[in-house]
């Protein structure tokens, strides 16, 4: 009898461990998807800053590299390649676009209370520049946070694109004031910070419009923000 006990419970351990194993193998499976995803999305914005800079500033390329030599090459296609894809996905990675946006929110208290770049405290940098760059990146995040929740439409998804172009455009536009220590304030550093606002504005404006005025059937490109589901 006790030989039979230990028999059944050694199968019954053996059948636990069989139903466990397509589980674990599951969760490593989806660890890895979302993984290889992150670094999909991060080549892809790479590629579209990428395109920005090479659009707006070729100057800034090291030309002795091989993006640098084939810029003209290089540039259209980063932005041919990486703008389709970042509208279509844009429920996605509109959530972790208003987390980063978080973040520089941060970044730029501790420059504020510090008095340098955080990445380099060597460099310093004035208060009024720190103070205006902590307001406008604590600004897009919440309308980044305002649009995130809804669904997206093809006007919304155009303004977001537009937003992130002039931020990459007003950022390599910094970057090239302070290599060559360029005063940091100036008019086209405030108008370009308010172009970049005034997409986000008016996206989250248009959702509000949109809401009152009721859903509007077949105006959207891909599924709801929450659904995992969707294309988008």
């Amino acid at each position: 009898m006790l030989v039979w006990r230990e028999l059944r419970l050694s199968a019954a351990l053996s059948h636990g461990d069989s139903m466990e194993s397509p589980k674990a193998m599951s969760q490593v499976k989806s660890g890895f998807q979302l993984a290889a995803l992150v670094v999909i999305g991060f080549v892809i914005a790479a590629m579209f800053f990428g395109g920005v800079i090479g659009l707006c500033f070729p100057g800034a390329v090291d030309r002795s590299s091989w993006s640098g030599r084939h810029i003209a090459i290089v540039t259209p296609v980063f932005l041919i390649v990486s703008i389709p894809i970042m509208f279509v996905t844009m429920n996605r990675w509109l959530k972790v676009m208003a987390g980063f946006l978080g973040l520089a929110v941060l970044n730029g208290l501790i420059s504020l209370w510090s008095g340098h770049v955080m990445a380099n405290p060597t460099m310093p940098v004035s208060r009024l520049y720190a103070l205006s760059s902590t307001l406008f990146f604590a600004v897009a995040s919440v309308l980044a946070s305002k649009i995130r929740g809804r669904k997206l439409s093809v006007v919304d998804r155009t303004l977001v694109m537009a937003f992130l172009f002039s931020l990459g455009v007003l950022i390599s536009y910094q970057g090239q004031r302070e290599l060559t220590k360029s005063a940091p304030l100036n008019s086209t550093y405030f108008i370009l910070m308010g172009i970049s606002l005034g997409c986000l504005l008016m996206a989250w404006g248009y959702g509000r419009l949109q809401r009152r005025r009721g859903h509007l059937p077949g105006h959207h490109v891909g599924g709801p923000a929450d659904s995992p589901g969707g294309p988008a």
